[in-house]
């Protein structure tokens, strides 16, 4: 009691003799402005001519009134700080593919540092009406970089799952900027995904530059439609069946507004056909590499490299497979899965004709005939080590005779059918099979 009474005399004491008591929300802001004027005068400004200025939102509503936690990192302005105020672009955001991308760094749970709420149930990668995976997990990718390139690298767009600044920037609000094709390109661009490329260099984005909305899309027009933050509204590649007829409907609709209806639809199926063969060259390429590796003929087989992430040295193959420390085979299938896949059939729903074909359809095949080509060459390869393994090993000899004896007969017999084959004595199949009898007696 007696320590009650002495708090309320000082707290009385402090409001007589005028000593300021704890800050407003007000007087809080006004410290974090006079601060950052001089600090960081850009943030101020930017807040400045934001929304957000105008409607009286301030620092400690998104950065909270725990001045040390905001300024150590420890408060960070997340999605879900946006979605108290922006609901339904929150929902929204959370539904589609962006809201799922930090799986790529963090879709293992067991990657996830003291995992807490939504983050440590089943739905952070599964659907929770289904159960059906969100989203194909590539973390052992992120998880075999260096800190510095998983932030700089990796989290840099991934981290769009739970940062509306992503697309929207830091401190402002200027929905212009976040409509820009420019700003999906900071992340959609390059080898494994050139959507703003194909969107640019197609005649939707030609005509763009010309004549501008409405006359032709952008990437928000398609795949943020009247302004839903779910960006995967509409489609239909990679999901249910129960689910794909809907979604076409819905990017059907969105295409009717400049296209007939059938002239839509035709554009689309045949986007789907492209996938679907371009996946099929894709399964026979990596028919070719498990083969190689089951004979034990990939330079390094797992068991002599350094170990996967996650299966340590056992034998992975797509998704989750890493592009560090692989034989030949698996370099050249990682690049047809991750980027001339991806260009082909992705370059054909942006409708644009080169990246279809020549950055897409063309390298596919091309490394899938060079891959056909190095297996060969690998098999032969083998087939000489083991003959000159049994030779070495003297099963070959004949009595009386040393290695370098057979081996000096053996070359001035195939010298001498050479010579047949030049004089037309015999044709090149002759020779062929009277040369394979030759090294079949020799054991080699």
């Amino acid at each position: 009691m007696f320590r009650h009474l002495a708090m309320t005399l000082f707290l009385a004491g402090l409001l007589l003799s005028g000593v300021p008591g704890p800050a407003s929300a007000e007087d809080s802001q006004e410290d974090c402005l006079a601060c950052h004027a001089e600090k960081t005068p850009g943030v101020v400004g930017y807040w400045e001519r934001s929304a957000h200025r105008d409607a009286d939102v301030g620092c400690e509503a998104c950065h909270g009134s725990d001045v040390k936690a905001a300024h150590s990192g420890e408060r960070k302005v997340l999605a879900p700080v946006c979605a108290r105020c922006h609901e339904e672009a929150g929902k929204g955001h959370s539904q589609g593919r962006h809201g799922v991308a930090l799986k790529t760094g963090h879709g293992c749970t067991r990657n996830l540092p003291a995992a807490t709420g939504s983050g440590a149930s089943c739905s952070f990668c599964h659907e929770t009406d289904s159960g059906r995976p969100r989203e194909n997990s590539e973390c052992s990718m992120f998880l075999a970089q260096s800190p510095e390139m998983q932030l700089q690298g990796c989290l840099s767009c991934h981290k769009v799952e739970n940062r509306c600044d992503t697309c929207h920037t830091v401190h402002g609000t200027d929905l212009a900027m976040a409509s820009e094709a420019e700003t999906c390109g900071t992340c959609h661009m390059g080898p494994d995904h050139a959507q703003y490329e194909m969107w640019k260099s197609s005649r939707h984005g030609v005509i763009f530059k010309q004549r501008g909305m409405p006359d032709a899309p952008t990437c928000v027009t398609c795949h943020m439609y009247k302004g839903t933050h779910d960006v995967s509204r509409g489609i239909a590649t990679g999901r249910p069946a129960d689910t794909a007829v809907s979604e076409r409907g819905f990017m059907l609709d969105i295409c009717s507004r400049c296209h007939t209806r059938k002239f839509s639809r035709l554009n689309l199926e045949e986007a789907d056909a492209i996938q679907r063969q371009s996946l099929a060259l894709l399964a026979e390429a990596e028919e070719v590499v498990r083969k190689l590796h089951g004979e034990g003929l990939l330079m390094p087989m797992p068991s002599e490299r350094p170990e996967h992430p996650i299966f340590k040295k056992k034998f992975t193959l797509g998704p989750l497979m890493t592009y560090e420390d692989i034989s030949r085979p698996e370099a050249n299938f990682f690049r047809m899965m991750k980027f001339h896949y991806v260009s082909a059939y992705k370059g054909a729903f942006h409708q644009n004709p080169d990246y279809t074909h020549w950055y897409g359809n063309a390298p596919l095949k091309l490394a899938l005939a060079e891959l056909k080509s190095d297996a060969m060459l690998l098999r032969k390869l083998n087939t000489v080590e083991d003959r000159l393994d049994n030779l070495a090993a003297g099963g070959a000899l004949r009595a009386g005779t040393t290695e370098e004896d057979e081996l000096e007969a053996l070359k001035s017999e195939l010298r001498a059918l050479k010579e047949r084959l030049l004089k037309s004595e015999i044709t090149p199949q002759e020779h062929k099979a009277l040369k394979a009898k030759l090294l079949d007696n020799m054991g080699l």
